[in-house]
């Protein structure tokens, strides 16, 4: 399934196409999509806005785990300024070459792009300050171990997660819930998912001490049931007197 998945990955950015999850035009405001070249746009294919209302500052460093084309990676390295850090990190070789040429025509060299397993991320513990990812998790059948990497990536006490991703409002339709009956389709377009009371469950077991999930984004259906566009928020700690999104 991983294989098949990372190949379809492939498929789509030798294309120069994607047809998965939402078109960034309706996710993203105006003035983030002037920043962003039009073939990065054609390439993204996520469900949400991870970073948005997220007060990233000058320096920090940010990890995207499954950062595709690099659309995130862009907003995110102009925000944190020269002397941050974005790191981006993908399974599919020909999205993180894609992302490197995006960082290149975007004129920023304070990005990062490496091919890696996010269950096993070529990041030091501990390391990163903010931590997100886009459509991503809804591809893995167990969630449990890209959870303990994220927690295991983030500071200790001040670290954070923003993750993007499908949820079911109401209870998951069995053929939705049976990984063993699903695709690579399925997985590349989440459609094997969680609703937002189980999505907290693992993250909060992943070793997060504080754990929010807004589940209000655009709904669509899905045999018969309901599913959105949540953002889930998980802190190393408790989230700070100001919030951060």
């Amino acid at each position: 399934m991983e294989t098949a998945v990372k190949e379809r990955y492939d498929t789509l950015a030798q294309a120069g196409a994607s047809t998965l999850c939402c078109a960034p035009q309706t996710i993203y405001t105006p003035e983030e999509l002037a920043s962003i070249p039009q073939w990065v746009l054609d390439l993204s294919s996520g469900c949400g806005t991870p970073l948005g209302g997220v007060d990233l500052r000058p320096g920090q460093t940010v990890a995207d785990f499954g950062c595709g084309a690099g659309l995130d990676l862009i907003l995110a390295a102009r925000r944190v300024g020269p002397e941050g850090r974005v790191i981006g990190i993908d399974g599919s070789m020909s999205m993180v070459r894609t992302a490197r040429k995006a960082a290149k025509e975007a004129g920023l060299t304070n990005i990062d792009v490496r091919v890696g397993d996010i269950r096993r991320p070529p990041l030091r513990p501990d390391s990163v300050d903010v931590l997100f990812s886009n459509c991503v998790l809804g591809m893995f059948p167990d969630k449990t171990d890209v959870l303990r990497a994220i927690a295991t990536a983030l500071r200790p006490g001040s670290g954070f997660a923003v993750i993007s991703d499908v949820v079911y409002l109401d209870d998951v339709p069995e053929d939705a819930a049976d990984s063993t009956t699903a695709d690579a389709e399925d997985y590349a377009r989440c459609v094997v998912g969680l609703t937002a009371d189980q999505y907290r469950e693992l993250v909060s077991a992943a070793g997060f001490e504080h754990v929010e999930i807004s589940d209000d984004g655009p709904v669509s259906y899905r045999d018969g049931a309901r599913v959105a566009s949540a953002t889930i928020r998980a802190y190393r700690g408790q989230p700070p007197e100001t919030p951060c999104c």
